[in-house]
């Protein structure tokens, strides 16, 4: 037994999964549906409700995470085919280069973006909560950094806490957040859910963009969790599973409450029909079911980001949190839409390079996945033009256009270097005879 597994700290960062550590897609469900179930969550259901009727925000956010778990049994087959994450499986088609310098280091900043996020909604709700529920005044800074701390815990340890937290929170999370929805329809009635929206300031297209664009981060670092499945089964299974009925009950309450009690966040719902310890509890687990995955991820990437030997991902998920407690307490979650755009015009251009050079050149068989040293030109290039796509084609829908470019272009143009390469190698041979 090496030091690694003696301290039940996770060791395996960049190298495959060895078989007999990878996991049932129970686990890794329940891991999926943790990071599914936040605060945030709740807020893209008010946004939308707050844009358009309750039915078509609902309608908006189903058919988005539909989409959503597409990309992510795509992206994380490719992680339970080769037993690696996704800054990984990136190196066919940008290169080593191109994945550290490019998709470890946009993942990176992404997830310390969302560890901020959620550990600034965190801080300050939990203050809130001290204030109006029990008197007690509690700095918004030191809460904040207090759960950053203790979230960043579980990252650090790796796959198997993250394993034994969600396989406790989560089923309690689905209870109690249930059961909240009916005391709160209880408490304040229904009729705002029949109310006509005055202020309609979001067209159906644009709540399914939003919606994918909130999972782009997520989406792409699918096979940092998926490179523990077995299977391709186990990996659609866990997908599906985990991430559907989280997604849409997330949605739902939060347009729900946004429409009943003219607030999104059912744990502050929870303070205002008498029960605000059950609201701390529910908003501390759904933090850090999610948070904790933000950090891991983080970390996983700056390993490859800094070249560090697998060993150090660990010290990398714990530099990783600090960095985004940091962030939180600077503010960044006060820009969380334009952060959700910013996420999303970036790195779903990066899915379709990584989709086209998996799933189409390389035929979805991991024998012929072969990282390349170097930069992979055909890779930058195809996301690029991509990106240019989404920001500056102002018709349809942008995200989805970005994708197709991506694999399009990369897939025209890998054939036709492949070609180029099949003829002068026969040209070689014809010489040598």
């Amino acid at each position: 037994m090496d030091k690694g597994q003696h301290s039940q700290i996770e060791t395996t960062t960049l190298q495959p999964v060895p078989m007999e550590e990878r996991k049932s897609w129970i686990d890794v469900a329940l891991i999926q549906a943790g990071l599914m179930i936040c605060v945030p969550s709740l807020l893209l259901g008010g946004i939308l409700a707050e844009g358009m009727e309750l039915g078509e925000a609902i309608l908006a956010g189903t058919i988005g995470y539909t989409i959503v778990i597409v990309l992510f049994c795509l992206m994380g087959i490719i992680g339970s085919d080769l037993g690696v994450p996704t800054c990984v499986t990136a190196t066919s088609g940008f290169g080593r280069k191109g994945a550290r310098y490019l998709v470890s280091s946009i993942t990176f900043v992404s997830m310390i973006g969302w560890f901020a996020v959620q550990t600034k909604v965190c801080g300050s709700a939990f203050s809130n909560l001290l204030l109006e529920s029990f008197h007690i005044s509690f700095s918004d800074t030191l809460s904040t950094v207090v759960w950053g701390a203790v979230m960043l815990v579980t990252a650090v340890y790796g796959i198997n806490a993250l394993d034994k937290l969600n396989s406790v929170a989560v089923p309690a999370l689905f209870v109690t957040t249930i059961v909240g929805c009916f005391m709160a329809l209880h408490q304040f009635g229904t009729a705002g859910l029949f109310k006509p929206n005055p202020h309609i300031t979001m067209s159906f297209a644009q709540g399914v963009i939003l919606t994918v664009n909130y999972m782009a981060a997520g989406c792409l670092a699918a096979s940092d969790v998926t490179r523990y499945q077995r299977t391709r089964k186990d990996t659609i299974l866990s997908s599906v599973i985990g991430v559907m009925p989280a997604s849409i009950l997330m949605v739902v309450l939060g347009a729900v409450m946004t429409k009943v009690a003219e607030q999104y966040d059912i744990t502050l719902v929870f303070c205002e029909i008498g029960i605000p310890v059950i609201g701390m509890l529910v908003l501390i687990a759904a933090t850090w079911t999610t948070n904790t995955m933000n950090a891991y991820s983080g970390g996983i990437d700056a390993v490859l980001m800094l070249n560090l030997p697998d060993n150090r991902r660990a010290a990398a998920t714990m530099v990783s949190g600090a960095l985004g407690t940091l962030c939180a307490v600077l503010g960044m979650a006060d820009h969380f839409v334009d952060f959700l755009n910013i996420l999303g015009d970036l790195m779903m251009p990066m899915i379709g390079v990584i989709i086209a050079d998996y799933w189409l050149t390389g035929k979805g068989n991991p024998e012929r996945f072969q990282e390349q040293r170097e930069w992979n030109g055909i890779g930058v290039f195809s996301w690029l033009a991509g990106y240019a796509i989404i920001k500056l084609v102002p018709y349809g829908i942008p995200y989805a256009q970005g994708i197709a470019a991506a694999i399009v272009l990369y897939t025209l143009l890998r054939r036709e270097k492949d070609l180029q390469e099949k003829k002068k190698k026969i040209g070689q041979n014809y010489f040598c005879r």
